[in-house]
C-alpha cells in the first residue's frame, strides 16, 4: 500500500518508471511525462514537509517545476536545483500528453535529458532529506 504523501507517491512513481525502463520501452512521451511527475512530486513533497510556515498552497496546486525549485533554492542555498532543466521538464506535463499546437513526439535524446534532470533533482532532494 502507498502512503498518502507526496514523497511516498514520488517513490512509487520512480519505482514504476524504473521497472518500465527495464523492459526496454520506447514510449518516450509517456516516459518523459513520468520523469516530470516524479520530479514534481519530490519537489512538492519537500515543499509540503518543510515550508509549512509559508503559504505554498498556490505552488502545490500548479505544475511549475522551475518555481518550486526557485523557492527551494532560496530556502536551501546549497541545494542548487537546476531551474533551467526543470523548466524544460515542466513542458512535458501537457505538451507530450495532449493534442494541440504544442504537442510533440519525444525523441530518445529528449527523454534521456528528462531522465537526467529528474535524477539530478531526486538525488539532490534525497541528499538533504526532510528537515
Amino acid at each position: 500500500m502507498i502512503n498518502n504523501t507526496y514523497f511516498a507517491i514520488a517513490e512509487n512513481d520512480l519505482e514504476y518508471l524504473e521497472s518500465v525502463l527495464k523492459t526496454g520501452s520506447t514510449f518516450y512521451n509517456q516516459l518523459a511525462v513520468q520523469c516530470q511527475q516524479v520530479a514534481e512530486k519530490f519537489l512538492k513533497g519537500y515543499l509540503d514537509a518543510n515550508l509549512a510556515e509559508r503559504d505554498i498552497s498556490d505552488i502545490l496546486r500548479k505544475h511549475n517545476l522551475k518555481k518550486m525549485a526557485s523557492v527551494l533554492n532560496e530556502e536551501e542555498p546549497g541545494l542548487e536545483l537546476d531551474t533551467i532543466g526543470l523548466a524544460y521538464l515542466t513542458d512535458f506535463y501537457f505538451d507530450a500528453r495532449y493534442p494541440g499546437d504544442d504537442f510533440f513526439t519525444v525523441t530518445k535524446a529528449e527523454f534521456e535529458k528528462c531522465l537526467e534532470i529528474m535524477y539530478d533533482t531526486v538525488h539532490k532532494l534525497q541528499g538533504i532529506g526532510k528537515r
